[in-house]
């Protein structure tokens, strides 16, 4: 599991002198690190360049000054940018280089990217699931805890991590076996099967009913 400080270690040694901001967001901000997770990193440049791809790194590259405009005022270099990821940024990011950046958004904005994702991108996906009898573990993992964020950061402003999301939707809806997704996420031996991504689409379900009622 690659730190931020090897990561920038490796950009300096290629790009000398380019990387002038770093921050880091995602599970090593939320506190939810676990096997196989990514360092979440934002570069800023002094001049536009390509990155290496390293392995581990999820990484998003801006021009520097970037990250004091709003973000539909931003085009990147490389990754994507959304006003989650600005919010985040601003919130509980970390800066392991440069300025911390003021990353301008307003809580409406977040709202109505999580509202149109659910809709662009998870309804879309769980039209196809709902039609497969069985799914990987690690792919039972990403439907059941994915959406939930978005419920959440939907009904509250706040972001969270995917296993403090499904904690809250297990609250919310107890009669499903959310815990055992969490658990796993954690590194628990707990066998996920079909009851388990039956559950994930039930879960879909009353988050799109909850979210547009």
């Amino acid at each position: 599991m690659i730190t931020p400080g090897e990561y920038l270690d490796l950009l300096d040694a290629r790009l000398p002198g380019l990387v002038v901001g770093a921050h880091v967001y995602g599970s090593r901000v939320l506190d939810d690190v676990v096997a196989g997770s990514d360092l979440d990193i934002v570069i800023e440049l002094s001049s536009a360049a390509s990155l290496p791809s390293v392995d581990g790194a999820d990484v998003a590259v801006v021009l520097a000054g970037s990250l004091e405009k709003p973000v539909s005022d931003v085009t990147p270099l490389a990754g994507e940018i959304t006003p989650v990821l600005w919010q985040q940024l601003r919130t509980v990011g970390h800066t392991v280089r440069g300025a911390r950046p003021t990353c301008p958004g307003t809580a409406a904005d977040v709202e109505a990217y999580c509202r149109a994702n659910l809709v662009d991108y998870w309804q879309r996906l769980f039209d196809k699931v709902r039609t497969m009898p069985e799914l990987p573990p690690e792919d039972i993992l990403w439907i059941g805890l994915g959406p939930a964020r978005l419920w959440h950061t939907i009904r509250t402003g706040e972001i969270v991590s995917k296993s403090r999301a499904g904690e809250l939707a297990a609250a919310r809806w107890p009669d499903l076996p959310l815990p055992d997704l969490v658990a796993v996420r954690r590194g628990g031996d707990v066998p996920l099967t079909s009851s388990h991504l039956k559950a994930a689409v039930e879960l879909f379900d009353r988050i799109l009913a909850d979210v547009t009622t």
